[in-house]
């Protein structure tokens, strides 16, 4: 690999700083902490900085020289709601809260970037946007819907996330869609309750879900063209308390991936129509509510061409790897794919536990890595 040396020469104090923010987690829209070290370290640096963008997102802009150009680039910086099982001297101190993702690594590795670049001389502007609520509560949504690009617009946006592949490669990076769009799905069926020993005068919502369950297993294989790739799995299945009561209702939580906006909308459709048949068949009603998430990551063809060079300038083309399976896993940077040309890499984590696992562990040789290949992507587009 080919890192730069005045970053490598800082990793110890943003590993510091990664541990900082990894034993103080904070879950999405809750970054208060975070959010004002991200500013702090920023300001320090000379960034102009803004606050209080998609409620806890932060903005660092640097501009240089009289190019129009303008060059994003994104981390998150929230944990996720779950207890940590690791005997770490920098252990989560935030009881029910863990940065099992990352995030912290996302945001530090951004940090130690932004700290080189404001020592090097490029003709443009640099936007850097530490992104709240990336886990499922569309954090990036919320920034772009207070108008992020209207006020700290890019030609191109830029982000990246650690992933324990267990390959011999060091990044990941390929054009097209690279992870699937996320929908959840609360599905309440109404019935009528009664005594076990007498369901004929009752209308068993535990019966019409369980069917509903086994048939929307066959939205996939069949319904899905068999080159595409979708997802549907019921999470949770909660009705009744007793053994002998039939119960008023039951309520399924689904998940809902797919790697192409035409399959997400089948999905969609049907679920509503086996719904809908399920509902009919058991003299029950049943009620639908959906929650999007994400949408598909695209990355986009000329964003991902220049960053594949870039990537191999700083790892090395044998360790670049360009041609691999989308991930049906699920990134609201795809809310920023939506609306310019962007590009999402993974970074091999080198460690065997995955994430959104108790005993995940972030390495922190990454700092060093993806800030020297964000520093790169900025130095090579606002070469002066």
């Amino acid at each position: 690999m080919s890192l730069i040396e005045e970053i490598v020469a800082m990793q110890e104090e943003f590993i510091a700083i990664r541990r900082q923010i990894h034993q103080e987690p904070e879950i999405g829209f809750e970054e208060v902490k975070t959010s004002k070290l991200v500013a702090e370290k920023l300001r320090e640096c000379g960034y102009e900085v803004h606050t209080g963008i998609g409620k806890t997102g932060v903005v660092g802009v640097l501009k240089k020289g009289d190019s129009p150009k303008k060059i994003g680039l994104r981390a998150d910086m929230d944990a996720l709601p779950m207890l940590e099982d690791n005997d770490l001297p920098y252990k989560s101190q935030n009881m029910g809260k863990m940065h099992a993702c990352g995030h912290d690594g996302h945001s530090a590795s951004l940090l130690l970037a932004a700290k080189y670049l404001a020592t090097q001389d490029f003709n443009g502007t640099l936007n850097l946007y530490f992104q709240p609520a990336e886990e499922g509560l569309g954090g990036a949504k919320a920034m772009l819907e207070e108008g992020l690009l209207e006020k700290f617009d890019s030609d191109f946006i830029f982000g990246w996330h650690n992933m324990p592949l267990g390959t011999d490669k060091k990044i990941y990076l390929k054009s097209g869609a690279i992870m699937a769009s996320a929908d959840s799905y609360t599905i309440e069926i109404k019935g009528q309750g009664g005594h076990g020993s007498a369901p004929e005068k009752c209308k068993d919502p535990i019966v019409a879900a369980s069917l509903l369950v086994v048939a929307l297993q066959s939205i996939v294989s069949r319904n899905i063209d068999p080159q595409h790739s979708a997802v549907v799995s019921v999470g949770a299945f909660n009705a009744g308390n007793t053994f002998n009561i039939i119960p008023d209702r039951a309520v399924l939580k689904l998940s809902v991936r797919a790697l192409d906006a035409k399959s997400q909308e089948m999905v969609a459709e049907r679920i509503k129509e086996i719904a809908k048949g399920v509902a009919l068949a058991h003299e029950i009603e049943i009620e639908i509510t959906k929650q999007s998430a994400a949408p598909v990551t695209i990355n986009d063809p000329k964003a991902t061409a220049f960053a594949q060079e870039v990537a191999k300038e700083v790892f090395g083309e044998e360790s670049c790897c360009f041609e691999h399976p989308a991930a049906m896993g699920s990134e609201d940077f795809g809310y920023f794919a939506q609306k310019r040309p962007c590009a999402y890499a993974f970074l091999e984590n080198e460690n065997t536990h995955y994430i959104h696992t108790s005993t995940y562990v972030f390495n922190d040789a990454l700092l060093t890595r993806a800030a020297s290949y964000y520093a790169r992507l900025v130095l090579k587009y606002l070469g002066c």
